[in-house]
């Protein structure tokens, strides 16, 4: 069966093709009229649609989807192999219900951590199929932006894979405090969680994932980057019974 994955995040509008579990396709749309989506599904042979969004969607556009093929907007009342009965799942973004829900389709038997470096930095925290807690931080560029926009002099500074743990100028300084800020902090999560529990997994995923993997191959993270797609595609044969 051929789902067609739509990811609508605050900075870009995703999609990918899944068949059987594999990734087929991906890409990026330019806006959200239908038009864009339906030259993707030229000479494709879909089944299903499901949309993931933390943006307003047009109700033209899902009720255009709805004429395409059998269709499913992810929201807090969803199905999900995840137990929220010890969370309020309606207070957690959709985008984040996809990402605990790929871990868990991934590790069915593990407690797991999830991370996504994104708009923001997200944390998932599963524990005996049920979400346990998670927490929310400034994503990379958040925290460039923000210090150049809310002071009069510090300069907007690009990330590099290459940064230093302390730097010797306003610039290498800021790249210093960003970078080894967030990579401190993932450290800092992983460190306490397995305190608690030694067999954790930990999964990371979001487009800023790369620019720390490199630094955090001895912590025994799983780098999934269809991680988000994997829990859209579950997602979609559990609502849309295929």
């Amino acid at each position: 069966m051929m789902v067609l994955c739509l990811d609508f995040g605050n900075s870009q509008l995703k999609y990918a093709w899944v068949k059987a579990d594999h990734i087929v396709d991906f890409g990026i749309l330019s806006n959200t009229n239908f038009e864009s989506i339906s030259q993707i599904c030229q000479n494709k042979a879909l089944d299903s649609i499901i949309l993931s969004s933390v943006i307003d969607v047009p109700i033209e556009l899902i009720n255009a989807l709805k004429n395409l093929a059998p269709f499913h907007q992810l929201s807090s009342t969803s199905l999900t192999q995840v137990d929220y009965s010890n969370y309020n799942k309606s207070t957690l973004g959709v985008d984040r219900i996809c990402i605990a829900e790929g871990a868990q389709t991934l590790f069915p038997t593990s407690n797991h951590l999830s991370i996504c470096l994104g708009t923001c930095i997200t944390y998932n925290w599963i524990v005996d199929g049920s979400f346990k807690g998670g927490a929310i931080s400034p994503g990379l560029m958040m925290r460039t932006k923000s210090m150049h926009d809310y002071t009069a002099h510090l300069p907007l500074i690009s990330p590099q894979m290459d940064f230093p743990l302390l730097g010797q100028t306003t610039s290498s300084n800021l790249l210093a405090g960003t970078m080894h800020g967030i990579l401190l902090e993932i450290q800092g999560y992983i460190l306490a969680l397995r305190k608690q529990d030694p067999e954790i997994v930990i999964l990371m995923c979001g487009g800023d994932a790369p620019y720390f993997a490199p630094r955090l191959e001895e912590s025994a993270i799983h780098f999934e980057n269809d991680l988000i797609w994997k829990g859209l595609a579950a997602l979609a044969h559990l609502n849309l019974g295929l």
